[in-house]
């Protein structure tokens, strides 16, 4: 499979040995659309299940939110490397300048191959470089068990006081727990970093 060109957003694409986090593209809708209308994906999400034009709006405002000079949002979408394949999509939501939320899901013949850590991973890397001090955050709902295990094994912690994360704990976050990894883990976590 050929990897894409080179993308406007510095730093992107990511990759890891499986899979690419890149920039959406209006010919992934397919794909997207796949996962992003499956109810059992959905589940503990903000979004969905989607529609057919609520695939296109997410696809065309994540196109244009990159064009910005200043991005406050980054919706990527996860990639197999070896089908091409978009399997699932990856966001990092600047908040506030000093909080960054991050988000992800996957398709569910994907589930359970360890992409969602693999991808989280490297976003977290991406996320040091690009918002620097930053904490970065996701939110779950309890019963979301294999969501929590990804923020853990990417070294999240459960958050002892949640109330700086509480303007997004609203309608379908409602009853979240927030995770959180402060800027030296993520600085520790990075290529060369914590040393």
């Amino acid at each position: 499979m050929t990897e894409p060109a080179a993308s406007p957003v510095p730093g992107l694409p990511l990759r890891s040995n499986r899979l690419l986090v890149r920039a959406f593209r209006s010919s992934d809708f397919r794909d997207v659309h796949a996962y992003a209308s499956d109810p059992e994906v959905t589940r503990y999400l903000r979004f969905g299940p989607n529609r057919r034009r609520d695939t296109a709006r997410f696809l065309r405002d994540s196109i244009a939110g990159l064009a910005e000079p200043e991005p406050s949002a980054y919706h990527l979408g996860i990639v197999e490397r070896a089908t091409g394949r978009v399997c699932g999509g990856l966001g990092l939501i600047r908040r506030r300048p000093e909080l960054i939320e991050v988000g992800y899901c996957l398709a569910r013949p994907v589930w359970g191959q360890g992409y969602a850590t693999e991808a989280l991973r490297e976003a977290v890397r991406f996320a040091g470089r690009r918002f620097p001090g930053a904490t970065l955050f996701g939110l779950v709902l309890p019963q979301n068990a294999a969501s929590v295990r990804v923020l853990l094994r990417c070294g999240f912690a459960a958050a002892r006081d949640s109330s700086p994360f509480a303007p997004w704990m609203t309608k379908s976050c409602a009853g979240s727990c927030a995770y959180q990894l402060p800027p030296r883990r993520i600085a520790a976590s990075s290529p060369g970093g914590g040393r």
